[in-house]
């Protein structure tokens, strides 16, 4: 449990404080104390909805909800499938829609006759979970589920049901982790909803009994600390609350109280989880968390909508509907910005084309058709992608809006430089050329608070693309399986793995040697400048509370990018207590070449060039280091080979002011 051993960490921080001589003399530590204290705070400072629909109410509206719902309407509705059904049988698919039926469709006949997707067998993994059995079950029945009602052959739902009875006859649900619970409720309800019209009379009998025992009694415990995602801000309550709450829309009509009770929770409850994203849509854990929580507050919320015919205002709480946006502000032609533990993947999931279709918007749109399904191969290497995938193409399907203009839609009018920031502390400026071109120039930097979940010691880092390319690179995730990965407060076991460190980052480390983290843990980033241009934009990041306990009074790191968004410039001024040592990083995929006096470094990748280069008359050289902490290899890190730091080093200094500037040769 996560947060309650960040909680724990807290604690022996606070006690071993004054004893920690590792902290270095510039780590003052009465000045840490207050913000341990605020961490706290935070902790039980939870932004619940007070005006949420109340349990009174919901148990007025669920007989209504029950009495004029029409299965499917989980999410998915009669008219979607049918949308589907009649294209499949007039053969009016476009090239888009026929590849993700075709592969949906191609998953679903190797579910029913290859003997290698049999059933899985109640088995915990190394965190002691069935979470990955849980997904894996709703992906198959979103499949099966998927060919059944669009083709109406008996197989498919045949196989869905040996599904179904086979995690009935689990002796739980794994309750103790309870992800692995609400994803499996998730996937037993939408197969009850999915096939009501194939089911036997005692076979929805006993996926309601084992929903009730196994996920909805135990979702309803008061054990708060058992169920910590009931008061938590991050993605369990989101993926718990939706997973649940769906099942309780699911058998409403067997469990009515149970199910107000329940959903007046949710309703009440997951906006706690929404201030991760309110105002601007920014995900705090950054763009794959985002992909997660996002789908659960989605399907919660088109759930709901179908079998109430409203989601009692939960939809327009300030940030739910620019959530839907930032997986493609985010992403450049060559990634994403993979801030914290996020890999540099797409950010594709079917839940963008609810939003373009409910909000009108054929830029999500238009993004979510580039996870165009590939020819369908059977991978028996990689069943779980596979499906997850087949998962994702049939829902896709289903909530494609027919009517956005996708060919000739014109995104002039969409703002190229954007600033984000949500209501957890998370910071970002994002600028881009053009949306639609894969060989724009991209530029992304990141302010915001460190101690966030799956956070980095990263105040100021920033990507770059240009010309197809991606220069300025993040790491992305070390390995979840070392000590203390989730202890990131000061002094914390997190701060022992290079990529979650200050120097594995594209931003500055000022004196290394005076404490154990290169940055503050428990510091923030605040933009205090920014404004969109006519050809770039435009911020100023005030970084000086990353290094206050390295020496440092004041840093701050102006991000530039002009000359028709083809030009970056990031200027750093620094002021420092101490004479002092400082490193500028950038990580690179490229090879580099430094010119004689240092001033000009090119940049070479896959046949393409950018330059970077110092002022003539500047602070600093450019040298080229590896990849690795300056102290050496930490026991967990990750093999970086092929990657290398482009670097200006500095030493002996109180004042300095580094600019580097980068654009592309063409």
């Amino acid at each position: 449990m996560i947060i309650l051993k960040r909680l724990l960490a807290a604690l022996l921080v606070v006690v071993n404080l004054f004893s920690c001589s590792g902290l270095g003399k510039f780590t003052p530590h009465f000045a840490v104390l207050p913000d341990l204290i605020k961490v706290g705070i935070d902790y039980i400072s939870l932004q619940t909805d007070d005006n949420a629909v109340s349990k009174s109410t919901l148990k007025k509206e669920l007989p209504r909800a029950v009495a004029g719902s029409e299965h499917p309407y989980l999410f998915v509705t009669k008219e979607q499938f049918a949308t589907v059904t009649a294209e499949q049988k007039a053969q009016t698919f476009t090239p888009y829609t026929n590849a993700l039926h075709q592969y949906a469709l191609q998953n679903a006949d190797d579910l029913v006759t290859s003997d290698s997707f049999m059933p899985m067998p109640y088995v915990l993994d190394e965190e002691d979970s069935i979470l990955p059995i849980s997904r894996e079950v709703f992906s198959r029945i979103v499949i099966l589920g998927y060919a059944w009602k669009t083709t109406g052959d008996k197989r498919y739902a045949a196989r869905a049901w040996q599904e179904l009875e086979n995690v009935c006859n689990y002796p739980d649900w794994c309750p103790s982790h309870f992800l692995a619970t609400a994803e499996m409720a998730l996937a037993v309800a939408t197969g009850f909803d999915w096939l009501f019209d194939y089911l036997t009379p005692d076979q929805k009998n006993l996926l309601a009994e084992k929903t009730y025992t196994y996920a909805i009694k135990p979702a309803l415990s008061k054990n708060y600390i058992k169920n910590w995602f009931t008061w938590s801000k991050n993605n369990w309550n989101s993926i718990c609350y939706s997973g649940i709450g769906i099942a309780c829309m699911a058998f409403a009509d067997r469990y009515p109280n149970e199910a107000a009770k329940f959903l007046a929770m949710c309703f009440r409850n997951m906006p706690i989880a929404f201030e991760n994203f309110t105002p601007d849509g920014v995900y705090i854990e950054g763009p794959g968390y985002a992909d997660s929580g996002m789908n659960a507050i989605v399907y919660f919320v088109a759930a709901a909508q179908n079998f109430f015919g409203t989601d009692f205002g939960m939809s327009e709480i300030d940030g739910f509907r620019q959530l839907g946006r930032f997986p493609v502000l985010i992403t450049g032609p060559a990634g994403t910005f993979n801030f914290g533990d996020n890999k540099n993947y797409s950010v594709y999931s079917p839940a963008l084309h609810w939003y373009a279709s409910t909000y009108k918007s054929p830029l999500i749109a238009s993004y979510q058709m580039l996870d165009m399904p590939g020819a369908y191969t059977m991978n028996l290497s990689n069943t779980t992608e596979r499906n997850d995938a087949g998962k994702r193409y049939a829902l896709s399907n289903l909530w494609f809006d027919r009517t956005l203009d996708t060919q000739s839609a014109d995104f002039s009018n969409e703002p190229k430089t954007v600033y984000l920031k949500s209501d957890c502390g998370q910071n970002l400026v994002l600028m881009r050329g053009e949306y639609a071109d894969p060989n724009a120039t991209f530029a992304g930097i990141k302010g915001g608070y460190n101690y966030i979940n799956h956070g980095d010691l990263d105040i100021g880092t920033f990507v770059f693309d240009a010309l197809g390319e991606r220069w300025a690179e993040e790491l992305g995730p070390g390995r979840y399986d070392a000590p203390d990965y989730f202890v990131d407060l000061p002094a914390g076991g997190r701060w022992k793995n290079y990529c979650k460190r200050a120097e594995g980052q594209n931003t500055l480390v000022i004196n290394p040697n005076l404490t154990t983290e290169d940055q503050y843990a428990l510091a923030a980033g605040r933009f205090t400048a920014f404004s969109a241009t006519a050809d770039g934009g435009t911020c100023t990041l005030d970084m000086s509370e990353a290094y206050r306990m390295n020496g440092a009074a004041k840093v701050q790191r102006k991000f530039t990018l002009s000359e028709q968004y083809s030009k970056l410039e990031i200027r750093d001024n620094i002021c420092c207590i101490i004479p002092s040592e400082v490193y500028w990083f950038m990580h690179t995929k490229a090879e580099i070449e430094i010119s004689a006096d240092g001033k000009t470094a090119i940049l070479k990748k896959n046949g393409k060039q950018i330059q970077a280069t110092l002022p003539p008359d500047g602070d600093g050289t450019f040298s080229v280091m590896p990849a690795v902490a300056l102290k050496g290899k930490y026991e967990y890190d990750d093999d970086y080979t092929g990657i290398q730091k482009l670097t200006v080093h500095l030493d002996h200094v109180y004042r300095a002011e580094i600019c580097v500037t980068l654009r592309p040769v063409t």
